[in-house]
Protein backbone atom coordinates (compact mmCIF):
# COMPACT_ATOMS: atom_id res chain seq x y z
CA UNK A 1 0.00 0.00 0.00
CA UNK A 2 1.36 3.35 -0.84
CA UNK A 3 2.24 5.96 2.06
CA UNK A 4 0.42 8.92 1.82
CA UNK A 5 1.98 12.21 2.34
CA UNK A 6 0.32 15.15 4.30
CA UNK A 7 0.33 18.63 3.00
CA UNK A 8 2.31 20.44 5.30
CA UNK A 9 2.91 24.14 5.54
CA UNK A 10 6.09 26.31 6.37
CA UNK A 11 5.15 28.69 8.65
CA UNK A 12 8.07 28.45 10.85
CA UNK A 13 10.29 28.58 7.50
CA UNK A 14 8.14 31.50 6.20
CA UNK A 15 8.26 33.68 10.03
CA UNK A 16 12.21 32.84 9.85
CA UNK A 17 12.10 34.84 6.36
CA UNK A 18 9.71 37.30 7.85
CA UNK A 19 12.06 38.04 10.48
CA UNK A 20 15.23 38.52 8.59
CA UNK A 21 13.76 40.56 6.28
CA UNK A 22 12.04 42.73 8.58
CA UNK A 23 15.88 43.02 11.08
CA UNK A 24 17.46 43.67 7.72
CA UNK A 25 15.13 46.26 6.60
CA UNK A 26 14.77 48.30 10.05
CA UNK A 27 18.71 47.12 11.46
CA UNK A 28 19.44 48.91 13.77
CA UNK A 29 16.21 50.44 15.15
CA UNK A 30 14.12 46.73 16.06
CA UNK A 31 13.58 44.71 18.92
CA UNK A 32 13.18 41.53 19.75
CA UNK A 33 9.52 43.01 21.48
CA UNK A 34 9.22 45.20 18.13
CA UNK A 35 10.10 42.42 15.81
CA UNK A 36 7.23 39.98 17.96
CA UNK A 37 4.87 42.74 17.47
CA UNK A 38 5.23 43.16 13.63
CA UNK A 39 5.19 39.15 13.23
CA UNK A 40 2.11 38.72 15.13
CA UNK A 41 3.58 36.30 17.19
CA UNK A 42 4.29 35.71 21.37
CA UNK A 43 7.78 37.21 22.61
CA UNK A 44 8.72 33.81 23.20
CA UNK A 45 8.10 32.72 19.65
CA UNK A 46 10.05 35.44 18.84
CA UNK A 47 13.18 34.98 20.94
CA UNK A 48 13.49 31.66 19.54
CA UNK A 49 13.30 32.88 15.35
CA UNK A 50 15.99 35.45 16.94
CA UNK A 51 18.35 32.72 18.42
CA UNK A 52 17.78 30.57 15.78
CA UNK A 53 19.37 33.08 13.11
CA UNK A 54 21.84 34.18 15.50
CA UNK A 55 23.35 30.96 16.51
CA UNK A 56 23.48 30.36 12.51
CA UNK A 57 25.51 33.98 11.76
CA UNK A 58 22.32 35.64 10.03
CA UNK A 59 21.72 38.25 12.58
CA UNK A 60 23.45 39.90 15.66
CA UNK A 61 21.95 40.92 19.02
CA UNK A 62 23.52 44.33 20.34
CA UNK A 63 24.51 44.82 23.40
CA UNK A 64 21.27 47.44 23.78
CA UNK A 65 19.04 44.51 22.39
CA UNK A 66 18.59 45.64 19.15
CA UNK A 67 19.14 43.25 15.80
CA UNK A 68 21.30 43.74 12.82
CA UNK A 69 22.42 41.52 10.36
CA UNK A 70 24.94 39.24 11.09
CA UNK A 71 28.01 38.03 9.28
CA UNK A 72 27.01 34.81 7.85
CA UNK A 73 24.52 37.48 5.46
CA UNK A 74 27.12 39.46 4.03
CA UNK A 75 29.44 36.32 3.05
CA UNK A 76 26.66 34.76 1.00
CA UNK A 77 25.59 37.88 -0.45
CA UNK A 78 28.92 38.42 -1.76
CA UNK A 79 29.33 35.14 -2.99
CA UNK A 80 26.32 35.44 -4.85
CA UNK A 81 26.93 35.91 -8.64
CA UNK A 82 25.40 38.77 -10.94
CA UNK A 83 22.53 37.03 -14.06
CA UNK A 84 24.70 38.42 -16.39
CA UNK A 85 27.56 35.43 -15.35
CA UNK A 86 27.67 31.79 -17.00
CA UNK A 87 26.59 28.80 -15.00
CA UNK A 88 29.89 28.26 -13.91
CA UNK A 89 29.65 31.02 -11.87
CA UNK A 90 26.88 29.46 -9.53
CA UNK A 91 29.75 27.22 -8.35
CA UNK A 92 30.32 29.20 -5.09
CA UNK A 93 27.27 29.65 -4.13
CA UNK A 94 26.32 26.09 -4.93
CA UNK A 95 28.90 25.13 -2.59
CA UNK A 96 28.29 26.81 -0.13
CA UNK A 97 24.51 26.39 -0.21
CA UNK A 98 25.94 22.34 0.44
CA UNK A 99 27.59 23.48 3.28
CA UNK A 100 25.50 25.47 5.32
CA UNK A 101 23.07 22.78 4.92
CA UNK A 102 24.90 19.92 4.98
CA UNK A 103 23.43 18.22 2.04
CA UNK A 104 24.26 17.19 -1.25
CA UNK A 105 23.99 20.35 -3.49
CA UNK A 106 22.58 20.69 -7.25
CA UNK A 107 22.73 23.57 -10.13
CA UNK A 108 20.38 22.25 -12.68
CA UNK A 109 19.98 24.06 -16.71
CA UNK A 110 16.98 23.56 -18.65
CA UNK A 111 18.88 22.87 -21.87
CA UNK A 112 17.55 21.02 -25.42
CA UNK A 113 13.89 20.23 -23.88
CA UNK A 114 14.66 19.00 -19.99
CA UNK A 115 16.48 19.40 -17.33
CA UNK A 116 19.99 18.52 -17.22
CA UNK A 117 22.56 18.44 -13.97
CA UNK A 118 25.60 21.19 -14.43
CA UNK A 119 27.30 20.87 -11.32
CA UNK A 120 26.96 18.81 -7.85
CA UNK A 121 28.30 19.91 -4.93
CA UNK A 122 28.79 17.21 -1.86
CA UNK A 123 31.57 15.50 -0.06
CA UNK A 124 31.89 11.50 1.34
CA UNK A 125 28.62 10.37 3.52
CA UNK A 126 26.50 12.76 2.53
CA UNK A 127 23.62 11.03 0.66
CA UNK A 128 23.72 11.15 -2.60
CA UNK A 129 20.62 10.73 -5.46
CA UNK A 130 21.17 7.79 -7.44
CA UNK A 131 23.00 8.45 -10.95
CA UNK A 132 21.98 12.10 -10.18
CA UNK A 133 25.63 13.43 -11.60
CA UNK A 134 26.88 16.40 -13.21
CA UNK A 135 25.65 15.43 -17.22
CA UNK A 136 22.69 13.78 -16.24
CA UNK A 137 19.05 14.74 -17.84
CA UNK A 138 15.55 13.31 -17.45
CA UNK A 139 12.97 12.39 -14.91
CA UNK A 140 12.08 16.53 -14.89
CA UNK A 141 8.56 15.29 -13.35
CA UNK A 142 10.35 13.62 -10.63
CA UNK A 143 13.00 16.00 -9.48
CA UNK A 144 12.38 19.31 -7.29
CA UNK A 145 15.10 20.76 -9.92
CA UNK A 146 12.91 19.53 -12.83
CA UNK A 147 9.61 20.96 -11.22
CA UNK A 148 11.24 24.65 -10.85
CA UNK A 149 12.29 24.40 -14.61
CA UNK A 150 9.14 22.81 -16.24
CA UNK A 151 7.07 25.70 -14.04
CA UNK A 152 5.78 28.38 -16.82
CA UNK A 153 7.48 26.56 -19.63
CA UNK A 154 4.53 25.48 -22.65
CA UNK A 155 4.11 21.82 -22.90
CA UNK A 156 5.89 21.66 -26.37
CA UNK A 157 8.77 22.16 -24.77
CA UNK A 158 8.81 19.33 -22.48
CA UNK A 159 10.47 16.29 -23.35
CA UNK A 160 9.11 13.64 -25.17
CA UNK A 161 8.98 11.13 -22.63
CA UNK A 162 6.16 13.43 -20.85
CA UNK A 163 4.08 13.68 -24.05
CA UNK A 164 2.15 10.72 -22.85
CA UNK A 165 -1.43 9.88 -20.93
CA UNK A 166 0.53 8.89 -17.63
CA UNK A 167 4.27 9.93 -17.02
CA UNK A 168 7.37 7.17 -16.24
CA UNK A 169 7.43 6.10 -12.55
CA UNK A 170 10.23 5.75 -10.88
CA UNK A 171 8.69 4.86 -7.08
CA UNK A 172 5.46 4.41 -6.35
CA UNK A 173 5.44 8.66 -5.07
CA UNK A 174 6.14 9.80 -8.75
CA UNK A 175 3.25 12.23 -10.09
CA UNK A 176 2.22 9.83 -13.22
CA UNK A 177 -0.79 12.03 -13.99
CA UNK A 178 -0.69 14.89 -16.22
CA UNK A 179 -3.08 17.02 -14.43
CA UNK A 180 -1.68 16.53 -10.65
CA UNK A 181 1.82 17.36 -12.31
CA UNK A 182 0.41 20.65 -14.24
CA UNK A 183 -1.43 21.16 -10.46
CA UNK A 184 1.83 21.18 -8.59
CA UNK A 185 3.65 23.36 -11.18
CA UNK A 186 1.07 26.13 -10.50
CA UNK A 187 1.83 25.63 -7.25
CA UNK A 188 5.31 26.39 -7.66
CA UNK A 189 4.58 29.11 -9.67
CA UNK A 190 3.40 30.68 -6.65
CA UNK A 191 5.48 29.61 -4.31
CA UNK A 192 8.88 29.83 -6.07
CA UNK A 193 10.16 26.24 -4.61
CA UNK A 194 9.49 22.74 -5.69
CA UNK A 195 9.86 19.59 -3.80
CA UNK A 196 10.51 16.01 -4.21
CA UNK A 197 9.02 13.74 -1.51
CA UNK A 198 10.87 9.76 -2.15
CA UNK A 199 9.70 10.83 -6.02
CA UNK A 200 13.12 10.40 -7.64
CA UNK A 201 14.50 7.77 -5.23
CA UNK A 202 13.26 6.17 -2.08
CA UNK A 203 14.38 7.52 1.28
CA UNK A 204 15.27 10.67 -0.71
CA UNK A 205 13.70 14.19 -0.75
CA UNK A 206 14.75 16.85 -2.53
CA UNK A 207 13.41 21.06 -2.42
CA UNK A 208 14.68 23.22 -5.42
CA UNK A 209 14.15 27.07 -6.19
CA UNK A 210 14.90 28.89 -9.52
CA UNK A 211 18.01 31.31 -9.38
CA UNK A 212 15.26 33.90 -11.09
CA UNK A 213 11.95 34.01 -10.08
CA UNK A 214 9.39 32.06 -11.91
CA UNK A 215 6.60 34.31 -12.27
CA UNK A 216 8.98 36.22 -14.58
CA UNK A 217 9.11 33.17 -16.70
CA UNK A 218 10.09 30.01 -17.05
CA UNK A 219 13.46 29.35 -14.92
CA UNK A 220 16.87 29.22 -16.80
CA UNK A 221 18.89 27.78 -14.03
CA UNK A 222 17.27 25.80 -10.49
CA UNK A 223 19.89 24.92 -7.40
CA UNK A 224 18.13 22.36 -5.22
CA UNK A 225 19.42 20.13 -2.87
CA UNK A 226 19.04 16.60 -1.45
CA UNK A 227 18.47 14.98 1.70
CA UNK A 228 17.68 11.57 3.86
CA UNK A 229 13.47 11.47 4.13
CA UNK A 230 13.81 11.09 7.86
CA UNK A 231 15.58 14.28 8.13
CA UNK A 232 13.49 16.17 5.43
CA UNK A 233 10.73 15.46 7.54
CA UNK A 234 12.00 16.82 10.80
CA UNK A 235 14.49 20.01 9.33
CA UNK A 236 12.77 20.56 5.74
CA UNK A 237 11.09 23.79 7.02
CA UNK A 238 14.35 25.28 8.18
CA UNK A 239 16.64 24.12 5.03
CA UNK A 240 13.77 25.49 2.86
CA UNK A 241 13.78 29.02 4.15
CA UNK A 242 17.60 28.80 3.99
CA UNK A 243 17.56 27.92 0.24
CA UNK A 244 14.38 30.12 -0.07
CA UNK A 245 16.43 33.24 1.28
CA UNK A 246 19.67 32.37 -1.06
CA UNK A 247 17.36 33.29 -3.84
CA UNK A 248 16.31 36.64 -2.66
CA UNK A 249 19.79 37.83 -1.16
CA UNK A 250 20.65 36.51 -4.89
CA UNK A 251 17.98 39.04 -6.50
CA UNK A 252 18.65 41.63 -3.55
CA UNK A 253 22.15 41.53 -4.57
CA UNK A 254 22.00 42.00 -8.48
Amino acid sequence: MVRSRPTRTLSTGERILQALELIVSAQPDLSVKELAAQLGVSLSTAYHLVHTLAAAGYVVIEPHRSLRAGPALYRLLERLPRPHDRPEAFEPLIDEIGRITGCRAYLAAWHDRDVEVLYVHGRRGVRELPGLGRGFRGAAHALALGKVLLAGRDRREWPDYLDADRFPSRTPFTLTDPARLHHELETVRQHQIAYDREEFALGSCCLAVPLTPVMQGPARLAVGISLPRRRFEAEGELVSALVRQVTRLHAFGT
